[in-house]
């Protein structure tokens, strides 16, 4: 026999109105929260990578001229071609290049590595205003790098993104071609203050 009364009765599945809305302003306040959090993520993690790109072409280029004891050294340039050093800004891109071309010397050198344009709104600037750095079959910068200030390295990159000096890099390469990156964004090695262009 079925039971009459209403009381009895299974509550059937399913949200309430009420549920629903307040399910879905949690939710929109935990999205609030999270997408600047993973875009703040996002660009730290390319500007990391940017940034990594460029100790590992100062540290190829280190390397080659060190193994291949090249007389002219390798260098490392900015380009927007790929090819040749093209005297652009560093944001446009660079090339590891060496004098000779180590398999055939009597070809034209073909680049070791070659890295593109970095995003729009990044800035890559080098204190002294170099657009070559040539490491020598020592291991050394080419001594040309000498003419730079006491008070500054011989070269110092700085680069920076939209979001201005506080998340800015920092890197640079001593005479005997080490290279340094800071470890704290927006500070350079000796923890003073970065500034964007």
């Amino acid at each position: 026999m079925r039971d009459s009364h209403p009381e009895h009765r299974r509550a059937t599945g399913g949200f309430t109105l009420i549920e629903l809305l307040v399910t879905i302003v949690v939710l929109a306040i935990l999205l609030g929260l999270a997408v600047p959090a993973f875009r703040s993520l996002m660009q730290n993690d390319q500007q990391w990578v940017q940034q990594n790109n460029l100790v590992l072409s100062l540290n190829v280029a280190r390397s080659e001229a060190i193994k291949n004891d090249m007389a002219g050294g390798v260098q490392v340039c900015s380009s927007t071609d790929g090819a040749t050093c093209t005297g652009t800004p560093w944001n446009q891109g660079w090339i590891v290049l060496p004098s000779v071309n180590p398999f055939n010397p009597a070809a034209a050198p073909k680049p070791l590595q070659v890295v593109g344009a970095l995003p729009t709104g990044t800035t890559l600037t080098e204190a002294n205003g170099n657009l070559t750095v040539t490491f020598q079959s020592n291991g050394g910068l080419n001594t040309g790098l000498l003419l730079a200030p006491a008070a500054t390295p011989p070269v110092a990159f700085r680069m920076c993104d939209v979001r201005g000096a506080t998340k800015a890099r920092y890197l640079q390469v001593s005479l005997m071609g080490r290279v340094a990156a800071a470890q704290m964004p927006g500070q350079d090695l000796t923890g003073g203050a970065l500034v964007c262009p």
